[in-house]
């Protein structure tokens, strides 16, 4: 038995005549009886019955048919899901990203991503830097979105984008006025500072350090979010990250570009050696297009 000839008995079966069967398969009668003939052979069983030019079918064919259209409504889903697949609208998505960047900007990219594919499912699992390159080189998730290049053979990184820092400060601040802070501004200001065991804590006290320039930091937190909800409530000035901000919308604070440049970079964490998904890929493209258009958006604060 062939296909030909299966086509041919479900051709008959669904059409119920051999001439409109032949008419479904733009082939000649002749053509189709002998096609059924051919699959009767190979079945070792009668599948119609002859009369007066009339095909009835048996009960074995009618058991047999409602086999044949179980299989062929199977290809149909699998030719579906391979079509979703291509079109980047079937499968998983696994993500880790930094905590500032699962709360904040993942929502908005991921939802944006997943609103018209509904068979897309998503996990998002908030880590820090070293955990999420970990889970990443393990294979844990698909990719990573870190504040910091990966240190491990197993991954590769890639740089999606280099965001400037923000000074943050309560409103009615004697600074407010001006459309960009710089760093001598804050001699002597109350300045809320992160906690050693984050990265940019480094990079905004260097620049302070390297001009000299004395602040008082009389309040250390863990976090930007932290950091800003003191800020709010009048503990002073401080300088952090603009993924912290997104949405941010506190009437008790002002946001002003910071002078020199402290720069946070959103780095792309994915494993070394496996080949990406179309779905993977396709959302890190997405990604990459909402980042920017963010990046645009927190160009020039208070202006």
């Amino acid at each position: 038995m062939n296909g030909r000839q299966i086509e041919a008995f479900r051709a008959v079966m669904m059409a119920g005549s051999v001439t409109r069967a032949g008419e479904r398969l733009s082939v000649s009668q002749p053509a189709v009886s002998q096609l059924l003939s051919q699959f009767e052979r190979s079945c070792g069983f009668r599948l119609f019955e002859r009369q007066a030019g009339k095909f009835s079918p048996t009960r074995e064919a009618q058991a047999l048919f409602l086999e044949v259209e179980r299989v062929y409504v199977g290809l149909g889903q699998i030719s579906r899901t391979a079509a979703a697949i291509r079109d980047q609208r079937w499968g998983a998505l696994s993500i880790a990203a930094f905590p500032a960047i699962a709360r904040r900007l993942i929502p908005d990219i991921l939802w944006s991503f997943c609103a018209d594919r509904p068979d897309v499912q998503c996990r998002i699992e908030s880590m820090r830097s070293r955990s999420l390159i970990d889970a990443v080189a393990t294979q844990h998730v698909d990719i990573g979105f870190s504040i910091l290049p990966g240190d491990r053979s197993e991954v590769e990184s890639t740089r999606l984008h280099r965001l400037r820092g923000l000074c943050i400060m309560p409103v009615g601040h004697r600074l407010a006025s001006k459309t960009s802070i710089e760093a001598h501004d804050l001699e002597n200001e109350d300045f809320v500072s992160l906690g050693p065991q984050d990265h940019s804590r480094f990079m905004i006290d260097r620049v302070f350090d390297e001009k000299k320039i004395t602040r008082r930091s009389r309040i250390e937190v863990g976090q930007s979010e932290t950091a800003i909800s003191f800020v709010a409530a009048g503990a002073g000035v401080a300088v952090i990250d603009p993924i912290s901000t997104y949405y941010l919308n506190d009437p008790r604070i002002v946001l002003r570009r910071f002078e020199p440049r402290v720069e946070f970079d959103v780095w792309l964490i994915q494993p070394r050696a496996a080949r990406q998904s179309n779905l993977i890929e396709g959302f890190v493209q997405h990604a990459l297009q909402q980042l920017q258009e963010f990046a645009d958006a927190i160009a020039r604060p208070g202006e």
